[in-house]
């Protein structure tokens, strides 16, 4: 995005969000991501500049006379005045809402024969938002590219329609109903179906983690690694295993117990692949999540003809994460997992006997060199491609020679990065399904 499309992003964002937002930054402008960026981060310094830039022009506009509080007001208002709105509303008057916040709801007069839409500005302060304000704020919903700080509602051709006030009013944009847009922004689906056991849920405001330049969340990855099991021929139930994005940090929790409650905390933790042995399983992801950063481990379970033990993929889009840390908790999973499963019935497994018996001791690792990303936000994007590309191009258990596969040049970054773009429309479509279906 250009500056411009940038601050008008950041206006959405209540003033908690910014602040958590810019804490976000600096904790990766502090930390090895820098050095990995191919400007050095210059890029990241000034979005934060920009950031504490927005913060610092709210705290002054709060802080304004009430004399001129009072002018803002009635200029927000144009049905008070019959002037049309002209240029002297700057792209700054998005902060009038946070003005309102302090003030009871402001309602515009209603013509004769049209819709009253009630709107309470306070919804934009998330501090004082309940839940169930959030699901019902229109301001929070509606697109920004849609509406503004003004609300005001007309009918064209039997369309509702949303006038900035940055805009002439003359030049009208036609839009969805309103009360198809709220109703649609209510919606929460669950992927693939209500009744997977494995179903994904999400709100329409998940979907901001798509916008330019912003970070993945947790629901949007795991929504697409589900996406990719229902969607990949090749992505066979009896060869992948897939975890989501919350295990590997109950995993960690395991492994750093005290001693005396390590065997608890093992036997709590293997819920999670409940009736699967993992050892059966040609491929185990386990996408990590560590300072604000995305990277995934691929467990590889050899044929026996390769006399190979478990291998260990480590692929990070920025090579931040710790590889040796990472490949430590892991195994230590692993032969946990192991201890328990040898105390029960001798398994048919596709591990030669002999490396069974020595597992732990034939564990191999290695950390996989991949494309890099060029910004600081793609990094879940990445993980979500190299699991994508790899199920396409592995069709079989992986050898050692297959190593040679991966590289710098195993796909350009933009690939990944446009992702961001494919996923949105996904959602979308199942957004709109179950909208026309409901």
């Amino acid at each position: 995005m250009d500056g411009e499309e940038l601050k008008e992003g950041l206006s959405n964002l209540s003033d908690t969000e910014l602040t958590d937002k810019i804490a976000r930054l600096k904790k990766s402008l502090f930390s090895n991501i820098c050095v990995r960026l191919p400007d050095g981060g210059e890029k990241l310094r000034a979005n934060i500049k920009l950031h504490e830039d927005e913060l610092e022009w709210r705290k002054r506009a709060v802080s304004k006379p009430a004399n001129a509080f009072q002018e803002e007001l009635y200029a927000l208002n144009p049905c008070d005045h019959k002037s049309t709105l002209n240029n002297q509303f700057s792209h700054r008057k998005r902060h009038k809402r946070e003005l309102l916040s302090q003030e009871e709801p402001y309602k515009s007069p209603v013509n004769k024969g049209e819709q009253v839409l009630n709107v309470d500005l306070k919804g934009w302060d998330s501090s004082t938002r309940s839940k169930e304000n959030k699901a019902s704020c229109f301001s929070e919903k509606f697109k920004a590219s849609q509406a503004q700080s003004s609300y005001t509602r007309r009918h064209a051709n039997g369309q509702a329609v949303v006038l900035v006030d940055e805009e002439d009013p003359d030049a009208i944009k036609a839009t969805e109903p309103v009360d198809q847009v709220i109703e649609r922004k209510a919606i929460t689906i669950y992927y693939p179906s209500r009744v997977d056991p494995e179903s994904v849920e999400i709100c329409c405001s998940d979907m901001e983690s798509l916008a330019p330049e912003a970070y993945l969340s947790s629901t949007i990855l795991n929504f697409y690694i589900r996406y990719l099991q229902k969607t990949k021929p090749h992505a066979d139930v009896n060869e992948y295993h897939f975890f989501n994005t919350y295990f590997y940090q109950k995993l960690k929790e395991a492994v750093l117990s005290k001693q005396n409650e390590k065997e608890a905390s093992f036997i709590r933790l293997r819920r999670w692949w409940k009736g699967v042995n993992i050892f059966e399983k040609a491929y185990i992801f386990l996408p990590i999540h560590e300072d604000l950063h995305w990277s995934l481990v691929i467990i590889c379970m050899p044929d026996k003809e390769d006399q190979l033990g478990p291998i260990l993929l480590h692929l990070d889009s920025l090579g931040l994460h710790c590889s040796k840390s990472l490949f430590a908790t892991i195994r230590k999973f692993l032969v946990e997992e192991w201890k328990f499963l040898r105390q029960g019935e001798v398994l048919a497994l596709p591990i030669l006997d002999k490396i069974w018996e020595n597992l732990p001791r034939r564990i191999d690792e290695n950390i996989i060199q991949v494309p890099q990303q060029r910004n600081e936000y793609d990094c879940g994007l990445f993980v979500l491609f190299f699991m994508e590309r790899f199920i396409d191009e592995v069709h079989r258990r992986l050898k050692k020679k297959d190593l040679t596969m991966f590289g710098r040049r195993w796909f350009k970054p933009a690939e990944a990065s446009c992702l961001r773009m494919k996923i949105r429309r996904i959602l979308e479509e199942e957004f709109k399904n179950v909208s026309e279906n409901d």
